[in-house]
């Protein structure tokens, strides 16, 4: 099955680099004599780039999924760019083998083009990954789709960004900048459905794994975003907005099925040198829409949330990072009274601590990055460990795991022991 597999990439790669034009001609100076013919490239606007990576990865405890493993698979990236001095073209995607699921399938990242009709104006329409915010894997005010199953996988952290079929408009006004982001169609996070990891249910009071019998409603409706920054004597500033939905389904319908409530947040960040370092923070406000004063035991209630944080340089070569981030939900009692675990939910004020540590060793070659998230309100917490090595400009390579740990199977973290897991990739640049 590889076998096939690498072929079949092998050959779409050398396809692709078939298509791309070259060109060439000859300078307006050359000597058009016999004995002498000189010519001179043009740097083609065309630019190809990309990777072959095959990644394998294990739970490290039993789990009730149908794989012992998070993680096998193989993926070609395509990164094609067209420049012109109009508009730019992207386009970049995966050729996937995920054995996990037992697919092969295109996954398509970008496809876009990117253009300035005025000079205070840049538009970017298509399939794009979009982000904002200052939190280091803590998202407030950034509710664009996250990719959940890659993040507890190991797949590399860029696939933590989902993409979504999106408009987005930069406006410059003078010392502001207005950036609005409209998506048309919905685009939820990719969260967790039991094909790859388990999850607790609250209805099951146990930890279960539907796979394809998880259904949550569709949802074709848009969303909206906003974003106005500025900067100020080295002080980075911003407002936020959103019209939309959850991108995770906290709601249940009349039919039982889970589905995306209505959500407006507004919020904002401030990111300033502070001793040596990069102070950062963030809050924002969730409405929830569907359940104005938190009585309906079906929808999340209105949160609040706040997020500080502080990044150094400890010693060459070390960087550390912490955060303090604060989740409220409103209406309490509302909320506990009607829920059917009230000795299950999450605290009122719901506490979580974060520290990264990241050192490059061997001119940058070798980099090892921890991460460790600790709640001590849930009493739970997840530890995300990674090593890479550039051994040459072409090769490189990763290995990690995702230890996650807690006093209860029914926690944001605790609920993940058994997906617990190591993994293992090897890249090929081209």
């Amino acid at each position: 099955m590889f076998k096939q597999v690498i072929k079949h990439f092998s050959l779409s790669a050398f396809a692709l680099a078939l298509l791309l034009p070259s060109y060439t001609v000859f300078s307006a100076d050359d000597d058009w004599s016999d004995d002498e013919w000189e010519d001179e490239e043009v740097a083609t606007p065309w630019l190809l780039s990309g990777f072959i990576e095959l990644a394998t990865g294990r739970f490290l405890r039993s789990n009730i999924v149908s794989s012992t493993s998070q993680l096998k698979e193989m993926r070609s990236r395509f990164d094609l760019s067209y420049s012109h001095e109009l508009f730019e073209f992207n386009a970049k995607g995966d050729l996937l083998f995920d054995e996990v699921i037992d697919e092969t399938f295109w996954q398509s990242r970008e496809l876009n083009l990117a253009f300035s009709p005025f000079e205070s104006l840049d538009i970017k329409v298509g399939r794009q990954v979009l982000t904002w915010g200052t939190g280091d894997y803590l998202f407030l005010n950034d509710l664009f789709a996250k990719d959940w199953q890659s993040f507890f996988s190991g797949r590399e952290d860029e696939y933590l960004k989902a993409p979504s079929d999106s408009l987005r408009t930069t406006w410059y006004l003078g010392d502001l900048s207005l950036d609005l982001a409209w998506t048309p169609t919905f685009t939820a996070d990719r969260f967790l459905t039991g094909e790859r990891f388990s999850f607790y249910s609250a209805q099951a009071k146990a930890l279960i794994a539907p796979a394809d019998n998880f259904k949550v409603e569709e949802n074709s409706n848009g969303q909206l975003s906003a974003r106005l920054a500025t900067t100020k004597n080295g002080v980075e500033y911003a407002l936020y907005g959103y019209k939309g939905y959850w991108t995770t389904p906290v709601g249940v319908n009349e039919r039982g099925l889970p589905y995306f409530p209505k959500l407006n947040s507004w919020g904002a960040s401030a990111r300033l040198p502070l001793a040596e370092g990069l102070f950062n923070a963030e809050f924002t406000f969730y409405n929830s829409l569907e359940d104005p004063i938190g009585d309906k035991t079906n929808i999340a209630n209105d949160q609040f949330k706040a997020l500080v944080g502080f990044e150094r340089e400890l010693i060459k070569n070390l960087t550390a990072s912490i955060q303090y981030y604060l989740e409220r939900t409103l209406d309490y009692q509302e909320f506990k009274k009607g829920h059917i675990a009230p000795d299950e939910i999450v605290d009122e004020d719901r506490q979580l601590l974060t520290l990264r540590l990241n050192h490059f060793a061997w001119q940058q070659k070798l980099n090892s990055s921890l991460f460790i998230f600790y709640s001590p309100t849930d009493k739970d917490s997840y530890v995300k460990y990674s090593i890479s090595y550039r051994a040459s400009d072409n090769w490189s390579y990763a290995l990690g795991a995702n230890i996650f740990s807690g006093k209860n199977n029914y926690s944001f973290f605790g609920q993940h022991q058994d997906n617990s897991n190591a993994w293992l990739r090897a890249r090929y640049q081209y």
